[in-house]
């Protein structure tokens, strides 16, 4: 309806529909991020040997705006190296690993708090890593065996050693036998409580890929 105030012409519907479009965009606003705080998020899991990629996977699954969980372990050797802690796993294994259970207890229950649009996150590593390596350097591991299994995943994906891309640095200081040695313990650990995906040897974009369909095969 269009009315004259003063000199000026005013067209009431459009009044109308100017201010219900910000009110209507505001409440779908409001409705998708509802949405996404309330989504069942799916924890998933990348693991497997030292240098096999997965830290690079794990980046790549991040820049397409995935909510991913960073390696925790290279945080806490990079802190005990500026200590003067040389190998810190080795040389401290239960302290290590306590220290590695705090982190990685709080990612896991931190999966609520990622607004993003994808039902699933992504943790470079898992709990049960943990016991899997205490494992693999010959410690006793009766307590850890129980503590972890209090936690589950929803997916496992595992990239077997790769001698080709093996590379060591500050924090992967194990030889690529050692790295092997390390991941037919991570294997075994995962098998006993949680589906496993073994991840081809590919590039990256590649790697993505196969991920992104074996999830929508799992729902």
């Amino acid at each position: 309806m269009i009315q004259v105030v003063g000199h000026k012409i005013v067209n009431k519907n459009r009044q109308t529909a100017v201010g219900f479009a910000p009110r209507f965009y505001f409440c779908i606003k409001i409705r998708f991020y509802f949405f996404v705080a309330f989504m069942k998020k799916k924890r998933i899991v990348i693991s497997g040997g030292p240098g096999a990629g997965k830290t690079s996977l794990i980046n790549g699954l991040n820049k397409l705006g995935y909510s991913t969980f960073e390696e925790y372990s290279r945080t806490l050797i990079e802190i005990a190296k500026n200590e003067g802690k040389s190998r810190y796993f080795l040389s401290e294994p239960y302290a290590f690993s306590e220290a590695l259970f705090t982190g990685r207890k709080q990612q896991y229950e931190g999966l609520n708090k990622r607004n993003t649009e994808f039902p699933h996150v992504f943790f470079d590593r898992g709990i049960h890593d943990i016991y899997a390596y205490l494992k693999a350097i010959g410690k006793d591991t009766k307590s850890w065996e129980k503590r972890v299994n209090e936690f589950q995943y929803d997916l496992v994906f595992l990239l077997s050693p790769w001698k080709e891309i093996y590379q060591e640095d500050e924090q992967r200081t194990e030889n690529f036998e050692e790295a092997a040695h390390y991941f037919s313990f991570i294997e075994a650990v995962y098998k006993q409580s949680h589906e496993i995906v073994y991840v081809p040897q590919d590039t990256v974009a590649s790697r993505i890929s196969f991920i992104e369909d074996k999830l929508k095969l799992h729902g």
